[in-house]
Formats: structure tokens, sequence, C-alpha cells
């Protein structure tokens, strides 16, 4: 039978040779809950790999949602009274509430006392999520437990001093008068803000937008169709310069784009906190923004093939009055792809309110706007 790990009254995890650790996973639903799917197929792995090889190490994963709330000290207090009862040795919590200080965005919480983080998954970005959370869970699981030098072997000595570089750009300060939070890696306002809007609006999973939507699916289809079927628009595309024709196809997504966020009332108009406030009017463009894009591309491609199998070349080469190449055909989709998008548009406005809040948002953002919606 392997030893258990030595605990300390206070601090990190002091671990003997051929110790096993148990390493247990809390997760908010959705993008948390993927994520923390994920760390569990790799970090026992990784952990050999970057920390000791003379450790059993295991995860286990717990999901949980934590309250639709601003306030980011309940959220790691319950992260500590979820692991209470549980045989882990290491509690990492994911979120995908930001988090959010004067001096930046918060990355990760650490409590050595109970040996509990918190990882707060907007704040890693947009882009490389995984890859991301798998080095701050390996920092982070590092900061927790005290393994002597000699157990570990050149290559992850050097693998770690990477990692300890990469998250000496965030801010590490300890909050001795704070009972729940010993260490915070804070990211700086200008980058953290930017990373953190980048992180929400990817929880928000904007390309599905358009799917939560069967009206403006319908008229976007109907429109397109309109644009492909009828020779009159096949000289409009081919007579138009090309700054109209971009100046239409902007106009369009801008067009569905607004007519969501207003008529839909998706803008937060009295926010409880400013600062939140601007945050989440600013995700929500840019989710709503990046959604309409996705559909447009989409409604773009199905177009181009929609036209080069229902238009013959000769036809349209007749009604044009010149030979057609591919190009022509690109612009009738680019046109059918505009008034598809101003016809969606259009169907958008017979969908309920709470309908497009489903399909423009995350389960856990929609709980968080009505918290902020119901507060004073």
């Amino acid at each position: 039978m392997r030893p258990p790990p030595t605990r300390a009254a206070t601090g990190p995890l002091l671990v003997r040779p051929s110790a096993k650790i148990v390493i247990g996973l809390l997760a908010d639903p959705d993008l948390p809950e993927q994520i923390a799917g994920h760390l569990a197929d790799v970090l026992p792995n990784d952990l050999s790999t970057h920390l000791s090889r003379d450790v059993d190490w295991t995860v286990e994963t717990a999901d949980d949602p934590f309250e639709a709330s601003t306030r980011h000290e309940r959220i790691i207090d319950k992260a500590r009274m979820r692991a209470e009862g549980k045989h882990w040795d290491i509690a990492l919590c994911l979120t995908d509430m930001p988090i959010q200080r004067p001096s930046g965005t918060t990355v990760a919480m650490i409590n050595l006392h109970d040996r509990v983080a918190l990882i707060s998954l907007p704040a890693l970005g947009g882009i490389r999520l995984r890859r991301r959370a798998r080095d701050l869970a390996i920092t982070l699981i590092d900061e927790l437990t005290t393994l002597p030098n000699e157990e570990r072997s050149d290559a992850s000595m050097l693998s770690l001093a990477r990692r300890r570089s990469a998250a000496s750009r965030l801010t590490r300060r300890a909050t001795p008068t704070d009972r729940d939070i010993d260490l915070e890696m804070v990211m700086p306002a200008r980058r953290g803000r930017l990373r953190l809007l980048a992180g929400i609006v990817r929880a928000n999973r904007p390309w599905q937008l358009i799917l939560g939507l069967s009206t403006a699916l319908a008229g976007a289809v109907a429109g397109s169709a309109f644009g492909i079927l009828y020779s009159v628009i096949w000289v409009m595309a081919n007579v138009l310069e090309p700054w109209r024709l971009t100046a239409a196809t902007v106009g369009g997504i801008a067009v569905l784009a607004v007519w969501l966020i207003v008529g839909h009332s998706l803008w937060e108009q009295r926010p409880q906190r400013k600062t939140l406030g601007r945050l989440v009017n600013t995700a929500t463009v840019l989710t709503i923004a990046n959604g309409v894009l996705v559909f447009s591309l989409a409604l773009f491609a199905i177009n181009i093939i929609a036209a080069g199998l229902i238009i013959p070349p000769h036809y349209m080469a007749e009604v044009l009055g010149h030979p057609v190449d591919l190009t022509s055909y690109l612009r009738v989709a680019l046109m059918a792809t505009v008034l598809g998008t101003i016809a969606g548009a259009v169907g958008s406005g017979l969908e309920n309110d709470e309908t497009v809040r489903r399909a423009a948002y995350s389960t856990r953002e929609q709980g968080r706007r009505r918290f902020m919606r119901q507060q004073p």
C-alpha cells in the first residue's frame, strides 16, 4: 500500500515518495465541465512528466453549478465547502464567472490552508483554452504541493521553469487579510480586459447563435433563394462596383446584429456595477457580431453551391450579355447572402426574447444577466 501524503496544518501539501495524491476537479456546467473532462484525461500523465514520476496522480471530477453572483469570494468559499467531505488532497475549481479587480483581471486564486484553487476560464481568453488551462492547472498544483527537488528529473525541472516564467507575467498578489484567498494571479488591466472579453465570447459559443433561431434561419433561406432564382439580382450583383457590394454586405450583417441586440433588449440598461455592465454589453456586441458573421459565411458558402447547381452558365451569360466566370457566380452568391441576411433580421423579430437569449448566451451567462437585472 502506498503511503498517504503528509498533511501540514497549513500551506502546501507535503508529498513523500510513492505517495498517492487525489486531485478533485469541481466544474460549472457547460464550458468548465468540458475543460474539466479534458484535464481529467491529461493531467495524470502531465503531472508525472512535469512534476514527479514518483507520485501516483489521480484526478476525479464533480459537476456543481456555482451561484450566479458577482461576489468572487463566494465562489472560492463554495469551492472550499463543496470539497469538504471528499477524499481529495487538492481541489481545483473551474468556473466561467469573470472576476475583475480595479488593478486587473483575476486568473486564479489559491487557498493554501484548505488546498483549494480557482481558475476563471474567461480570463484565459478565447483561443488555446485547453492548453492554457492545462499549464495553469499544473502551476497551481505545484503551488499547493511541496516536492523535493531531488525527486524531479532535469526535464521536469526545465518544463516547470518555463511554466513559472509564463506565470510570472501575471501579478502574484498575496492577500493575508482575506481568510479565503492566500494568493491571486492577476493579469494587468488593459491586457486582461481584452482576453477576458474573448473568453466570455468563446463561452457563449457565438457560432451556434443562428442555429437557435428557427424563424430567422427560415427567413434567411427564403431571401437567399430569391437572390439566386431572380435574374435581376444577377444583373445587379455583376454591375455593382466592388465598394458598393462590400458596403451592402457589411450593411446586411450590421442590420441583423443591431436588430437582434436592440429588438430583443440584449443591451443591459442599468447594470448593478458600471464596470461589469460595460463588460457584459461589450461581450454581447462581440458575441452577436461573431455569430452573425459565422452565419453569413455559412450562408455564402451554401449560396455558392446553390448558384453553381441551379444557374446554367450559358443562361447567365445570356442574361448578363457577356461571358461568365467564377467571379460572376461569387457575386451572385454574395448578393443572395445580403438579401438572406436582411430577411433573417426580419425573421428574428418574430422570435420571442427568451428564445434569442438562449441562442445568444450560454446557460451560465443567462443566469448572470438575470442576476444583474434583479439587483436594485
